[in-house]
């Protein structure tokens, strides 16, 4: 079953992608539309109880207010003769699918609508958001989203989710959108110095660091190429939330430093270099802005001490490279290219890490590590990637890595020993 719902607002336009959207839409052309889907961002609701039973129509009425509340969830990403561009379109048609589901059976179906909407990738022009219900005697009981990455990183989807559930719960928003897209572009388009001092940064950093993190080839690699690995860890959890109230950093922080720490031991670099992923809502204008935001940071290690010690001595670097995250990227592939050209090997570390979190772990889960494989991939736009989730109840690490540069045994092994490295601190200090 379908349902369809109208909307408008009076904000539309036509307008290049901003800087982060930029950053999606390349990595998403680059591992090419076999894999694409990947970078869907799936988000599921609860429809409140509060207020009674809601019929699908008044969820769709407000879904579609949403939508004409925010610029991005109404762009439509086009590849142009000249690159990519968006059409933020002033009115629409959303289609939603209604899928029945028995008592006790709600959570599952909404789950098998975001898995079948979340597994293809977002077409030429296509509306940035997909829709499903789940429906028992008529009533609406959870609503399943997937958003294009080009137009909303997973903080934006949550924004998203929470003003529908304000919908539903008030019916009305009182306060508009702190930003808006079309506004960002513009912004950008005249923050060149900005960008300039961000680059620059970047330059004199890619010049202490090693061409890459891990040599171009060590083996065959397995099938698909890019694995992913997840340890989910009680243990590693605790340990990092205990080590980041001793240092007073985040628990992001103790594990960006403490990767670091450990890929400079496996690849015996002297620096080790990782690109965070930076979600760029530091102020009141940029938090509650629906787009993606998300561009890399540039975090450089060298030799140090313990993780404590070391902890204390780099959290300048990482508020640095969270600074440096913002600039043209355009304006940066071409100054990797050149000095790529210049020294004759590609210039870039091709090792990002990524809070995938909503916000810290509250912690005090318990029980035993478990390492799972997930289905892997055969092109990825980054050859190591560590991202921090909530996973089974507790904290989850997963490593995806190009296993020609990275084995599985060593991205098992790596995991562990990350398991072990930051307890250890923690008893040990």
């Amino acid at each position: 079953m379908r349902l369809s719902v109208d909307f408008a607002s009076d904000r539309s336009g036509t307008a290049e992608l901003a800087w982060g959207q930029r950053d999606v839409w390349g990595a998403i052309h680059e591992v090419g539309p076999d894999s694409a889907h990947y970078f869907n961002v799936p988000r599921l609701l609860a429809v409140p109880r509060a207020g009674g039973p809601r019929h699908p129509g008044a969820v769709a009425a407000a879904l579609a207010e949403v939508v004409a509340r925010h610029d991005a969830l109404r762009s439509l990403v086009r590849h142009g003769a000249d690159g990519p561009y968006q059409e933020v379109a002033a009115a629409g048609t959303l289609p939603i699918e209604l899928v029945e589901a028995a008592r006790g059976e709600a959570d599952d179906a909404a789950a098998e609508i975001v898995a079948r909407l979340a597994g293809r990738p977002f077409g030429d022009g296509e509306l940035p958001l997909r829709a499903g219900f789940v429906v028992r005697d008529g009533v609406a009981t959870r609503v399943a989203l997937v958003i294009s990455h080009v137009v909303a990183d997973w903080r934006a989807a949550d924004v998203v989710l929470r003003d529908l559930r304000m919908l539903l719960l008030r019916g009305a928003i009182a306060r508009p959108p702190s930003a808006q897209l079309l506004d960002l572009v513009r912004e950008e388009q005249a923050a060149s110095a900005r960008s300039d001092r961000s680059i620059a940064q970047w330059e004199a950093l890619l010049r202490t660091v090693p061409s890459a993190v891990f040599p171009a080839v060590v083996g065959s690699g397995a099938t698909p190429r890019f694995a992913r690995a997840v340890l989910s860890s009680p243990r590693l959890d605790r340990a990092a939330r205990a080590l980041a109230r001793r240092t007073r950093v985040s628990t992001a922080t103790v594990l960006l430093v403490a990767v670091a720490m450990l890929l400079r031991e496996l690849t015996g670099h002297e620096v080790c270099a990782i690109t965070p992923i930076v979600h760029n809502r530091f102020d009141g204008r940029t938090r509650d802005l629906v787009t993606s935001l998300d561009q890399l940071g540039l975090f450089t290690l060298g030799p140090g001490g313990t993780l404590t010690e070391t902890l204390a001595s780099a959290y300048p670097a990482v508020l640095a490279s969270y600074r440096r995250a913002r600039y043209d990227s355009l304006a940066l592939r071409a100054m990797v290219d050149r000095m790529s050209a210049d020294r004759g090997v590609p210039m870039f570390p091709s090792c990002c890490f990524n809070d995938l979190r909503p916000g810290e772990d509250p912690g005090g889960a318990d029980g035993e590590s478990e390492l799972e494989w997930l289905p892997g991939v055969d092109r990825r736009s980054c050859a190591f990637c560590v991202d921090l989730m909530r996973w089974k109840g507790t904290l989850g690490v997963a490593l995806s890595a190009d296993t020609t540069r990275l084995p599985e045994s060593e991205m098992a092994a790596l995991l562990h020993r990350l398991e072990s490295f930051v307890p250890a601190e923690v008893r040990g200090g």
